[in-house]
């Protein structure tokens, strides 16, 4: 009996912790961009103590202060959190590694989201890719219409003009993914940080400085560049979008190599921490350079070279 008065009383600590989070999102703008990656933190913290079903309640019953707070409209999102919440806290509760969080909270993510998705386009006929690709026609044309201005308008510029846009609109589906899995990894690392403070046993990532894609992904990228290369598919075919973002993934993937072995690089030249900023800006601004050297740090290991060279000189 004392056990369930206990379980109620933190539930309604949670439900109200929720709802303050649900309120500074929704009415206090700048503040509401960091209180919105703490949304599904109540959900979490009461899945480490208790279990899944009456975490299951203590969710719904977050649906209903989201009703009362926000509206009918803020009940989809306020699902997706808690649907967050649940599964980190699920994941650190029953001793998985924070990678297996990570996936676990990005797939979570990415299946809401397109159930989201399917469902504003079948009940109220609202398709923000349509309405992404028209901003893209919109955007294309002012484009076009500034380099007449300029007295560029040539057939060979509006061809360029023409397939950067379509290349842009052919990749929105690995940028999806891409973004899906960045906000996980942002709503992961200030919910864990909390749970942690509050002693609770949670995992730890490996250091970044330590990433290390397997072999294969080189061999994969470079096949698929390959493919591109001799094949050539025409733009617009299932093919060429199948195939651009595969290599937009691959890019990314290499390009947090790139940059993992520049961190690295830095820190073995024992130069302080804070050189990493401009470091990532350059790397950013010279993504094609950062992404080669993430494959050759996988393909022929650069990281060795770098501790013989250090040996070699202390």
């Amino acid at each position: 009996m004392q056990d369930q008065t206990r379980r109620i009383t933190y539930g309604a600590m949670m439900v109200a912790l929720f709802a303050i989070l649900l309120a500074f999102t929704l009415y206090v703008p700048l503040l509401g961009m960091l209180t919105l990656l703490l949304i599904p933190l109540p959900v979490t913290l009461y899945r480490l103590r208790y279990d899944r079903l009456s975490t299951s309640l203590v969710a719904a019953c977050t649906w209903l202060i989201t009703l009362l707070i926000g509206g009918l409209l803020s009940i989809p999102s306020a699902i997706v959190l808690s649907m967050v919440g649940f599964v980190i806290g699920d994941a650190v509760r029953t001793g998985k590694s924070k990678l297996y969080v990570f996936m676990a909270t990005g797939v979570t993510l990415l299946l809401s989201l397109s159930a989201l998705y399917l469902g504003s386009v079948w009940f109220f006929k609202i398709n923000p890719i349509d309405q992404l690709l028209q901003q893209f026609e919109t955007i294309q044309k002012e484009a076009l219409s500034i380099l007449s201005g300029m007295g560029n308008s040539t057939k060979e510029v509006e061809r360029m003009v023409a397939e950067a846009f379509s290349y842009y609109q052919t990749i929105i589906p690995s940028l999806f993914i891409l973004s899906v899995f960045i906000t996980a990894y942002f709503f992961i690392m200030p919910i864990m940080a909390v749970a942690a403070r509050l002693r609770f046993e949670v995992p730890k990532f490996a250091s970044f400085l330590t990433m290390r894609l397997p072999f294969a992904t080189v061999v994969v990228y470079l096949a698929l560049l390959m493919i591109s290369i001799l094949s050539q598919p025409e733009q617009g075919t299932t093919f060429y979008l199948m195939e651009a973002n595969a290599i937009l993934i691959f890019r990314f993937l290499f390009f947090l190599q790139g940059l993992a072995l520049i961190y690295y690089a830095l820190q073995k030249m024992k130069l302080p921490v804070i050189v990493n900023v401009p470091a990532t800006l350059l790397a950013m601004f010279l993504s094609p350079f950062t992404v080669m050297l993430g494959v050759l740090d996988i393909a022929i290991n650069i990281r060795a070279w770098i501790d013989q060279d250090r040996e070699g000189r202390s």
